[in-house]
Parts: C-alpha cells; structure tokens; sequence
C-alpha cells in the first residue's frame, strides 16, 4: 500500500494542523465610502441584501442572515455593544478624527469631489482571525454548526463568553499600539464563514511643530518676570544684565502619518509587520492556542512562491484539499483496522473449523462398546458370507469391537454417531459461509483503500500544481503584455511619423491668409457655443436651486400654520391653515418622490411632514389630537388627483423661472386658492381646495 506521508516541507506544514493567529493589514487607503462603513457595521442589511452577497460565490464567503444577532463591536472604555448600535456611523466618526487632528485632505484640482493622489495616506483596515476551528470553538462551544451553509437556521446558536474574551485582548492590544482615540471602529463578525474582527484605525505621530522659536530672557532674582527677545532688545544695557537667556524647546502635536507608525520604506514596513505577529502572539494568541505564524525569511523559495499569488479562492481550495487528506487517512486508518480484525476472525475460524474437523472424525471412528446380542448377530452375518467386507471395513474405519460386530449394529452405530454429530456439521458449513464473507469484504475493503490511495496522491499532485500554474500563467501574461507593448509601441512610431507629415501639411496650409481668416471665425463660434452651453448649464441649477426654495418654502409655511393650530385650542384648521397644510404635503410629495395618487404614497408625504415639527408648548394630548387631525385632513381620498397635482407642477416649473421665489398660500386680499409672492403680486393659481364633506372631530 502507497504510503501517504508527505515528502516535503510544504506538506509537512499541511500535515502539522497547528492552529495560528492571522493579522491581515489591508492597503493604507486616504479615505472610503459610507457603503463600505455600512457593511462593516451591518447598517441596513437585511435578509435580501445577505442573499445578494452569498450570489458572489466567486468571493467564497457566506453570509448568515440568522446569525447577525450574533455580531457585536467593542467602543471607548472597552464597553461591549450589539455591532451597528452606535448613532454615528463609521465614516462620521473617521472625519471626526480627523478634523480633532486638524487633518485635511489635498483634493483634485481637476476633480473637486476627489482627493488627489499624493494626498496623505489617513486610515489602514486591520482584520484579526485565526484557525477556522480554533475561532469557531471560542465562538459557538461545542454547539452543532455549519458555518459554510449561508441559508441554515441559526437562530438558536448561542454566543460563548470565550470569543468576547478574545475581542477585548484584541482590542486592548490595538489600544495600546496605536491609541485609544484612534481606534474608529472594532467590529467582530460572527455570521460569515470565519469568525474575525474589522480593526480601523487612524496612524498618528507625535512629531515636533514647525516653525521658529524664538529665545526667551529670565530675570535672575525673579524667575517669574520672562521677556521675549524683542522685549529684551527694547531695555537698556545695565537692565540687560539682570537677565539670562534661556533656549526653548519646540512642542510636539499629534498628526497624521501614515510612514511614521507603520514604516517609511518597503523593508521598515515589513519588519513592522513581522513584530506585530511576535508581539500579538506574546500576548493575544498565546492565551487561545493560536501559534504565531511562520515567519517569510525562514521559508523556502518554493514555499515563498507558495505564500504569493494566491487569492481566497486558490487558499480556500487548499483548505478543502487538505481536509479531504486528513479524512482519506482516517478513513484509511479505519479500513485497516477493520481488515485487521476481520483477518483475525478468519484465522479463528480457520482454527474453530480445523478443530471441528478433528473432533467429527474422532467421534465418529471412535471405537463403540456392543451388547452381547450384537456379538451374536455379528457372528451371523459372518456366517452370511459377509464376514470379510465387516473385517475389511472395520479395520479401515479403525473400529475396536469387544465382540463380533454384525453389518447392521454397525449401520446403527454409525448413523447414532452421525445424528449426534448433525449439529456440529451445520456448524462447521455456517463457519465456511462466514469465512467466505469476510473474504469478500477483504477484498471490497483493500479495493476502497486504493482507491483512496490514488485519489489522495492525485490531491498531492494537483497541491504540488497550483503554485506552478499560477506562475505558468502569470509568465503568459507577462509574454503577452510585452508583445501588446511591442505592437503599440510599433504603432506609435508609426503615428508619429504621420503626425509629422500632417504638421508639415497643417504649416503650409496656414501660410494662407483665407485659412488663417476661416480658423478665427471657427474658433470665436466654438468659443460662443461653450459660453451658451455653459450659461445653460448654470441656468438649469440656479433653475433647480429655485425650484428647491419653493418648495421649502411651501413646505415651512405648512408646518408653521400646524403649529400655529396647535397651539390654539381649536379643533378644526380654518381656510388658510388647511391650504397651507394641503400645498406643504403636496410639496413634500414633489420634493422626495412620493405618488400622492396611492394611500402608501399619501401616507408617506404626511409623516414626512410632520416628522420635523417642533411642538414645543403643546401637550402629549394634543399632539396627538393634531397628528391625528392632519392625517384625517391628508388621506381624504378626493384630496389629491392628477390635475390639482399637474397644476402644483406647473406652478413650481413657473416659480423656478423667476428670481423672487417667496410664495404663500394667501393673497393680499385673504383668497386661498391662489399663491402670491411676499410682495403681494400674484403668481398662477392651483384652483379651489377640495372641499371636505366629513367634520373634524376630537
């Protein structure tokens, strides 16, 4: 049988199954986007945005919706919270940071919303894991659980104490290597596939303040009494005397530095990070059972090789491969051991049936002892002439008889021995139908045992590929951008030499006075047309800013009529109120999207307009009361339809056109069912309000 030991280092690693602790530092980034914070945090996610990332499977990373409950985040002071329960969001709180450190970031001059490229690096992802097993244990116990199945029900899984533990060392070994004030987010993942934590923090260096410092004189017999140099200067030489001069130091502040704290050159970074895997093993991982990692200077070439140009895909493969060998060799283990006790029980039967075999022709030639009469018959026979076949038989069968033995006491002897021994021959027969059936076993049992043989050696082979593939493949790639690089750089030569001749051409045809007046007339129609195209463009914004302030305004004037109401004790709105009221919803409808022709979309609109309300003076009663009126007032089913609401659009696309956007909903004359400007002029009217047959009621 083919031997499963590994040959080389490589798989002596595989084969050695000794949990370590991981630190992956992502690439130093100058900032990121609130969505990346938000899945950081699991803001917003609900059970379809889980089923979306477990669609990546090229990722290789499942997502357990029933298991988010689980996640949680560790804040300032070391305090354990539910992951996402913080009110200010990951990226509010980076900018914090930043503006307490008085950072600010170079932006494009090109790109105003972009930050340029030699910009400071600001933040660096961290993330914090180890063995699959060893996190899983600390996580989850000894409870039964799947963590590759994205869709199992995890509902009832427990989180241990252990893997909080685990998080707060963590955590108080950030604080101590980079600061306390620094670390913007600590989250710990438990429903994907590995259990691990998201480490963001800000690198920051003390560093000495720029600029000169001036000296400053101490008087001698009063150490209070300090003047600046310039203060000195202005005495005169006797008071100049009483004075020492005495050298300041410059302060430090604290700044943003990315090379300060993790290494200015490719080699400083690299043992940075070396010491980081020592220093958190000497006080994290030590504690959990997770080995420090093997350091990349003590590999050899071939396993470097190995450490490069692998994504998750590629390591996860590994993983599932180095799975399958571990259970081929416990199942290998199994089988043998199997063999091995069938093979024993073969021998014993072999033994048993031996034996039998011995005992059965024992008894049966086993001399008998015959009655008298038997002697008498036996000489009877004898007479009978068949006393030579009884002596021939008797001596070959070995038969000791006291007497004459007779042909017939013979037969009953024989079959009263046979009958006896009946039993013992069925058992002899069921003994060969065992033995037979573990033979066949034997032989099923060492078919599988190759079988598994030569599937873990094609495993080895295809491990042994892997990095030789890659580095196949990248070496093609190579190959394949040089020819591209060749090619265009071909092409190139080629352009410029075109270039040359059509300069040549462009020169001589300028040497025309008609071209030269032609290129002129061009170039001003160019530069009228980027001037309209431009005063257009600032014209559709100022157009949008106005339609925006229309709509605000309308909108403040609502809700300051609904305050207004409130703070009366009446129990219906009067004219003005409900049209006030009534051109603030349908503003609010235009504003933020929502279809006033649905109930859902009315229903939308009015809590929108009554979410920022300020009721200050009123009572929780009649907050109420006036919540549940203006709702009644709302969702009146004939209150909005398509041609109120196309007379409101018309209105705002009117109002955007003009410069004075202040609009109310009465008149200079008190008439509602037109809008005016703060002046008094009249704009277009929207038509009379609907009227309403149900009263308001209390």
């Amino acid at each position: 049988m083919a031997s499963l030991e590994p040959n080389n280092s490589q798989y002596k690693m595989i084969y050695s199954n000794i949990p370590r602790a991981s630190i992956h530092v992502g690439s130093n980034k100058k900032s990121f986007s609130s969505q990346m914070g938000n899945e950081a945090e699991r803001r917003g996610w609900d059970e379809k945005r889980y089923r979306l990332r477990n669609a990546e499977t090229e990722k290789n990373n499942h997502y357990n919706f029933s298991r988010k409950q689980l996640n949680f985040e560790i804040a300032k002071g070391c305090k354990v919270m539910p992951l996402g329960s913080n009110p200010v969001p990951l990226h509010e709180r980076l900018q914090i940071r930043h503006d307490e450190l008085g950072f600010k970031p170079y932006m494009d001059a090109k790109r105003p919303n972009q930050i340029a490229k030699n910009s400071p690096n600001s933040l660096v992802n961290i993330i914090f894991g180890g063995d699959h097993e060893v996190m899983k244990k600390l996580a989850f116990g000894d409870q039964q659980i799947d963590t590759s199945d994205p869709y199992a029900d995890n509902s009832h899984i427990k989180l241990m104490p252990a893997i909080i533990e685990w998080a707060k060392d963590t955590y108080r070994f950030c604080c101590r290597l980079w600061g306390e004030k620094n670390i913007i987010g600590f989250d710990v993942h438990c429903d994907e596939t590995g259990i691990h934590a998201h480490v963001l923090t800000v690198p920051v260096e003390r560093i000495r303040k720029r600029g000169r410092i001036g000296s400053k004189y101490v008087h001698k017999d009063n150490p209070d009494k300090v003047l600046s140099t310039k203060e000195w200067k202005a005495l005169s030489k006797e008071e100049r005397t009483e004075y020492i001069k005495s050298e300041q130091t410059k302060d430090s502040v604290e700044c943003v530095s990315y090379a300060k704290v993790w290494g200015e050159t490719a080699k400083d970074k690299s043992k940075y990070l070396s010491d980081l895997h020592t220093e958190y093993y000497n006080e994290v991982g030590c504690k959990y059972g997770l080995q420090r990692g093997i350091p990349y200077n003590e590999l050899s070439p071939e396993e470097r090789r190995g450490r490069r140009h692998k994504d998750k895909v590629t390591l996860e493969a590994e993983r599932q491969a180095k799975l399958a060998i571990v259970e081929a060799e416990k199942l290998k283990a199994s089988i043998e051991a199997e063999t091995a006790v069938v093979t024993q029980q073969k021998e014993v039967a072999q033994k048993n049936l031996k034996t039998a075999q011995s005992g059965f022709l024992a008894k049966i030639f086993q001399p008998g002892k015959y009655k008298n009469e038997e002697a008498a018959r036996l000489k009877e026979s004898y007479n009978a002439g068949v006393k030579e076949a009884i002596n021939s038989f008797v001596k070959a069968s070995g038969l000791k008889c006291n007497g004459e033995p007779t042909a017939t006491s013979l037969g009953q002897r024989l079959r009263m021995i046979w009958d006896s021994n009946k039993g013992l021959s069925q058992e002899l027969k069921a003994k060969d139908t065992v033995i037979s059936e573990k033979d066949t076993i034997i032989k099923s049992l060492n078919a599988k045992v190759t079988t598994l043989t030569e599937e873990v050696n094609g495993l080895k082979y295809r491990l042994t590929l892997i990095d030789a593939d890659a580095v196949d493949r990248l070496r093609t790639a190579k190959n394949t951008e040089t020819a591209r690089a060749d090619k265009a750089e071909s092409e190139l030569k080629t352009l410029r030499s075109n270039y040359e001749i059509l300069s040549q051409k462009w020169n001589e045809i300028w040497n025309e006075p008609e071209y030269n007046e032609a290129a002129r007339k061009v170039k001003n129609r160019k530069e009228q047309e980027a001037r309209l195209a431009e005063e257009t463009k600032r014209e559709e914004q100022a157009k949008e800013e106005r339609r925006q302030t229309v709509l605000d305004s309308l909108i403040s004037n609502g809700r300051d009529n609904l305050k207004s109401f409130a703070l009366t004790g009446r129990i219906d709105f009067n004219e003005q109120e409900a049209r006030a009221i009534y051109y603030s919803i349908m503003a609010i409808a235009q504003k933020f999207g929502f279809d006033l022709c649905t109930k859902n979309g009315v229903s939308s609109a009015v809590s929108k307009f009554l979410e920022s309300i300020s009721w200050n003076g009123c009572t929780s009663f009649r907050i109420e009361c006036v919540t549940n009126w203006t709702k009644l007032f709302a969702e009146n089913d004939r209150m909005y339809d398509s041609h109120a609401i196309n007379n409101f659009i018309s209105f705002i696309d009117y109002m955007s056109c003009s410069a004075k956007t202040n609009v109310t909903t009465g008149g200079s004359n008190g008439c509602a069912d037109q809008l005016t400007n703060w002046d008094g002029t009249q704009k277009i009217g929207l038509g009379a309000l609907p009227k309403k047959k149900r009263g308001m009621s209390q």
